[in-house]
């Protein structure tokens, strides 16, 4: 059983991300878990968590075996962009720390009255059909819930 997918699987996994535009995320269009993360088989009975596949390929596979978190900085569970704006090494404690100052930010990702599964899923299948219909949702939900201010 491989340790961890072969550079073969890179293509398939490649064509599960998209662009959308005004948006610095790299996103995800493929499987879901239930806390939103894009996720993929490898092998029978093997998941891996996408963004950790993602940090693996640009920092190689030591680096990702000191890393036991990968936090979003951009409070996106589908981003896919390894990036100190987006996915970044971190702690559970950073990670917990982070979400609790901005969970209750005007317009912040994090307050969504979907859930995180929920919002992950319904981005998602918009980013399938088209990506600008991601960037119209993200507007509607800004002209609603108002502009996330940066913390640093």
């Amino acid at each position: 059983m491989p340790r961890w997918p072969t550079a073969g699987r890179w293509p398939a996994r490649q064509a599960k991300v998209v662009e959308v535009p005004g948006s610095g995320c790299r996103w995800w269009t493929g499987a879901i878990s239930g806390r939103g993360h894009g996720r993929f088989y490898y092998a029978p009975d093997r998941v891996v968590i996408a963004h950790r596949f993602a940090f693996g390929l640009a920092h190689g596979l030591d680096a990702l075996d000191q890393v036991r978190v990968l936090g979003h900085r951009c409070d996106n569970p589908l981003c896919q962009r390894v990036h100190p704006g987006h996915v970044v090494a971190s702690s559970y404690e950073e990670n917990r720390r982070e979400w609790v100052a901005r969970r209750d930010l005007a317009g912040s990702p994090l307050g969504d009255p979907r859930g995180a599964r929920r919002r992950a899923r319904e981005l998602r299948d918009l980013a399938r059909q088209d990506p600008a219909l991601v960037a119209a949702d993200l507007a509607r939900l800004r002209a609603l819930y108002g502009e996330q201010l940066l913390l640093w």
